[in-house]
């Protein structure tokens, strides 16, 4: 389904620009016209190219390399090859081209000259001043030659074309190669003015530094006698190795302090009979041995005697003698212990506080020392850079001045290389015709169909039946193809009866005179929709209208009503325009008396009105004479009961003539007093808006319209060819004679 919309869709495409192909034929006709005339009024032009070869470098003789470095990346290739372009189409190259020519005395560059192209002179012209200062001879002329002038690369090469274009062959070739000889003067111009800049920077720079590091050589000499440094080197720093060494000697004092307190506080702590030198003491031991001694004496004593014996009360005060003698010389041997072991704490302590003092002293000259030798140490690396630029820039100096005397040597060592000289060509390279007529007709097609889909964007009018569904919500009946003059094949007869009943329109009785047409069989197809578009009975009378005047509204009427007489029933067509009736024309009667005359009551029998026609079992009521108050008459009673009289005088359909709805109110009385009412729209004519707005009156009047009959379509403009002819195909007169218009009739 979805391939099957999109065909829809493009056909719609396609059936615009067929319904617009005169625009599209105009456009296409008007710019190709153009095109070719233009095309043989310009002034031929010719143009001469001479081809460049341009390097990024010169010939490399010398190991060490020119002012600048090549950078390889592809950005640096763009970039110079870009530069190089904007260089061959400037000012100063064209200048040189016109001094190497003397251009400023050729015709062609005369200010007063016109024989230049439009384009030269638009060129030469938009880049002027407009401050009303004249230009020289040599500026116009360097104008005109940029004016003239071509760049172009040749892809994937170092190869460069160089054109100008002229009138006169040979002044292009003479100018083409003039410009690639000022290219490459000025080239090669530029890298001596490039290398002589050079070599005087270098000198100025030499002395410069000079003068500059003799002055850093006395800074550095003098900040060194001032801060006293003889060398900034680590390895042979007398400060940082006295560091070093208290360093070392406070880490071994700290060690030795840590044993004394330890020993210190070991005697401080301990019992005086537990230390080692009362233990090792020899009095000590002794006094220990007479104790013991005297304790045993005692012992036996008190066994055998009593506490109060003299005896052994005297050698009680002995033994209490010996204790406090041991106990007495015991703490004196711990007292001097603890009082030694105190005095080397001390010791340590102070050798250790002397030590860390020291070491913060000549932390501090470390510092100091650090902070002088970094100045000293910029000032010395300094030196050392300005030295090394120094060398550097001397070496460079040397350098250019034997590529200086080189390049004297051989002057034609340069990147450029004319490759191929321009020479007079021999057949002007525009205008060219065959490429203008080409991108003409490309462009009128294009103009055209963009002018044909906004016209068709701006026309506001129903095209096609498809259309028609998203205006109103009433059913299209049929579609009748547009018919152009009456046949000069048809039968004489048909002629006969064709003439006499004036079918100059040629569509108004076309179903009568050309039952083979599509239009005829459009309209039978009406008839077939119109009898099965009500339940119970087909409708008996019926009203056609249209929104807008000129719509096929009377032409819809009368072969409505030829094709229902060709049923073999009694039709009668009436012409209820009051204002502007063509009823009494096509049939050519008089219309002295018709239907305003009944209905003013100056005529009683409406029989008496009714014309017969030369169509078997269709009449006409004429209109009549044009009344004052249509409305009055068509709003009275009497058209009311004109139904239901004309069915008792025996005729089976009444099809009414109406006018347009927009224009006067008389289609919604008509309309109240039809069974069906028929709607014409016509292809291309009738606006969307138009339509909904009569279809809304008639909503309004409480008449619901049957249906839409979509009048006088272009079946080649709008896609529905096939269709017609497949239509012709069938109804082709076989072999044996023409199918009777019986037969066609029943087949609808």
């Amino acid at each position: 389904m979805a391939f099957v919309e999109q065909r829809k869709h493009l056909l719609e495409y396609w059936a615009i620009l067929r319904r617009r192909r005169w625009a599209v034929y105009l456009a296409v006709a008007t710019v190709t016209t153009t095109a070719l005339l233009g095309s043989f009024l310009v002034t031929p032009l010719y143009r001469a190219t001479v081809t460049l070869q341009v390097e990024r470098q010169t010939p490399d003789i010398l190991t060490f390399r020119d002012l600048a470095t090549v950078d390889y990346s592809w950005a640096a290739y763009q970039d110079f090859y870009q530069t190089q372009y904007k260089i061959l189409a400037s000012d100063a190259v064209a200048r040189k081209a016109v001094r190497r020519t003397s251009l400023t005395s050729h015709p062609l560059f005369d200010p007063a000259a016109s024989t230049l192209s439009l384009r030269a002179r638009l060129g030469a012209l938009l880049p002027f001043p407009r401050s009303g200062v004249e230009l020289s001879a040599e500026d116009l002329a360097v104008k005109r030659l940029q004016a003239g002038l071509e760049v172009s690369p040749v892809r994937n090469s170092h190869l460069i074309l160089v054109s100008w274009v002229s009138p006169d062959a040979e002044l292009a070739a003479k100018v083409a190669n003039a410009v690639a000889e000022a290219y490459v003067q000025f080239n090669l111009e530029s890298h001596t003015s490039v290398s002589d800049q050079a070599s005087e920077f270098l000198v100025a720079q030499i002395d410069t530094l000079k003068r500059e590091i003799a002055e850093l050589e006395r800074r550095l000499q003098g900040y060194g006698e001032v801060k006293g440094i003889v060398t900034i080197d680590d390895s042979s720093n007398i400060t940082l190795k006295a560091l070093s060494d208290i360093a070392e000697r406070r880490t071994e004092a700290r060690t030795v302090l840590a044993q004394k307190e330890a020993a210190y506080r070991a005697v401080a702590d301990a019992p005086a009979e537990a230390l080692p030198e009362v233990l090792r003491s020899e009095l000590v031991s002794r006094l220990k041995a007479d104790y013991a001694k005297l304790e045993a004496d005692y012992t036996e004593q008190s066994r055998r005697f009593k506490e109060d014996w003299p005896a052994l009360k005297n050698l009680r005060s002995k033994l209490e003698q010996a204790r406090e003698r041991l106990a007495l010389e015991t703490e004196e041997i711990a007292r001097k212990v603890r009082a030694g072991a105190e005095a080397d704490y001390r010791r340590a302590l102070a050798e250790f506080r002397n030590l860390d003092g020291l070491l913060g002293q000549q932390e501090e000259a470390a510092q100091r020392l650090k902070r002088d030798a970094v100045e000293y140490a910029n000032l010395q690396s300094e030196v050392q850079k300005k030295r090394e630029t120094l060398n550097t820039l001397i070496a460079r100096q040397n350098e250019m001045a034997v590529s200086t005397r080189l390049k004297d040597l051989d002057a034609t060592s340069s990147n450029i290389r004319v490759v191929d000289p321009a020479r007079a060509p021999t057949a002007p390279f525009r205008p060219n015709v065959r490429l203008n007529v080409l991108l003409g007709l490309l462009l009128g097609l294009g103009l055209g169909v963009g002018t044909a889909f906004f016209l068709d964007y701006l026309d506001s009018t129903i095209k096609t039946p498809g259309e028609l569904e998203g205006v109103l919500a009433v059913p299209t009946l049929a579609v009748i193809p547009r018919h152009g003059p009456v046949s000069s094949h048809r039968p004489r007869l048909a002629r006969r009866e064709a003439a006499a009943l004036g079918d100059g329109a040629g569509v108004d009785l076309v179903s009568h005179h050309e039952r083979r047409a599509a239009a005829s069989e459009a309209y039978r197809e009406l008839r077939t929709a119109l009898l099965l578009s009500s339940a119970g009975h087909p409708p008996r009378t019926v009203m056609v209208t249209s929104a807008i005047p000129e719509e096929g509204k009377s032409a819809t009427a009368l072969n409505l009503a030829v094709v229902l007489a060709q049923l073999g029933r009694r039709v009668l067509i009436a012409d209820t325009d009051l204002r502007r009736p063509r009823l009494h024309r096509v049939f050519r009667v008089a219309n002295e008396r018709g239907l305003t005359t009944y209905l003013s009551g100056l005529e009683e029998d409406l029989s008496r009105l009714v014309v017969a026609t030369q169509i078997r079992g269709l009449d006409v009521l004429p209109s009549g004479p044009v009344p004052p108050n249509p409305s009055e008459l068509l709003d009275s009673p009497i058209f009311a009961r004109c139904g239901p009289r004309l069915a008792e005088m025996g005729y089976d359909h009444l099809v009414f003539d109406s006018p347009p709805l927009l224009s006067v109110a008389d289609p919604l009385i008509i309309a109240a007093a039809a069974e069906a009412t028929l709607i014409v729209v016509r292809a291309g004519r009738t606006p969307r808006e138009s339509l909904r707005v009569g279809v809304e009156k008639l909503v309004q009047a409480g008449v619901k319209p049957t249906g839409v009959v979509f009048n006088a379509l272009d079946f080649h403009g709008h896609g529905y060819y096939g269709a017609y002819r497949y239509r012709a195909r069938y109804e082709r007169p076989e072999q044996g004679g023409e199918r009777s218009s019986g037969a066609a009739g029943a087949g609808a």
